[in-house]
């Protein structure tokens, strides 16, 4: 081999190499999103995605994989590709319906205020146009309460339901909700200037997500007790949500089973994606 030739060969490695890296980092440093458009783009299991017009609104959202329909809902000021994880864990063996909620994302707001009834009746409205008689949900956070509403008002509607980090009152969140909200949505805001409809609603948004989870939501155990989907609530061990709060949550619940994941934050689903990941899988498969 020429001096050429090889001097030749080892740019390109080294090219390669260092592009590997480059996208290793930037793919940590976004919580893994980078790798699940890469995924989308070679797995087979994307559909394609929609829009809903529901109570006033464009609700976004996207489809991928086969079998049993199951919703993933994300958590306050965020977008569907946080719950990426879920998403390509469940695609296997569910069709998985992963939805924008409203203002958020690439959803489009009205001028309403946002509560948790009124966006769990998105995702019931999301479920009639699709048809869907009945389906999973596995929500994070915001994403959480609203399946509790959908599975309180809505037992029949609702099968299986897993819960993360959710409250069921406003005194179960530990310091100041709004400005825990505020601070995750400085994080955000990159991704939503780039995918929402009109950018210059961020503060819109914010405001009134932060009017949301400072006043909202005040279910009552006896209304938890009207839950007849199978329940499976999970928390981090150093969640924003207090530990005597998600233990009553599981407890107001008929059957509902409660997994305190250890050393895990509010953040845990894209923290530690493998243990929940599992969770959510074997929950949903079980008998």
């Amino acid at each position: 081999m020429s001096n050429r030739v090889l001097l030749i060969l080892t740019v390109v490695v080294v090219a390669f190499a260092g592009a590997v890296f480059g996208f290793v980092q930037i793919d940590r440093t976004n919580f893994g999103i980078p790798r699940f458009y890469a995924w989308r783009l070679v797995s087979g299991q994307f559909h394609g995605s929609n829009r809903a017009n529901v109570n006033g609104i464009s609700l976004y959202y996207e489809t991928y994989g086969a079998g049993p329909p199951v919703i993933v809902l994300h958590g306050a000021t965020g977008f569907l590709e946080t719950m990426h994880y879920f998403i390509t864990a469940l695609s296997p063996t569910h069709t998985v319906i992963a939805v924008d909620s409203r203002a958020q994302g690439r959803s489009t707001d009205s001028t309403a205020p946002i509560t948790y009834a009124l966006m769990a009746d998105d995702v019931l409205k999301l479920m009639d146009s699709l048809r869907l008689k009945q389906a999973d949900i596995v929500g994070w956070s915001d994403g959480g309460i609203i399946g509790l509403d959908l599975a309180m008002k809505h037992p029949d509607r609702i099968r299986r339901l897993v819960a993360i980090g959710a409250n069921y009152d406003t005194r179960g969140v530990m310091g100041s909700g709004g400005d825990f909200t505020a601070d995750v949505a400085r994080q955000v805001k990159p991704f939503y200037d780039r995918v929402a409809p009109d950018p210059s609603h961020f503060r819109i948004m914010l405001a009134k997500i932060k009017t949301l989870v400072t006043t909202e939501p005040h279910y009552t155990i006896d209304e938890l007790g009207r839950i007849r989907a199978r329940t499976l609530i999970v928390a981090g061990e150093h969640d924003i949500i207090l530990r005597a709060h998600t233990d009553a949550l599981t407890a107001a619940i008929p059957g509902a089973q409660e997994v305190i994941v250890p050393g895990a934050t509010h953040f845990g689903p894209l923290e530690m994606p493998g243990v929940y990941d599992e969770l959510a899988v074997k929950f949903l498969n079980a008998p």
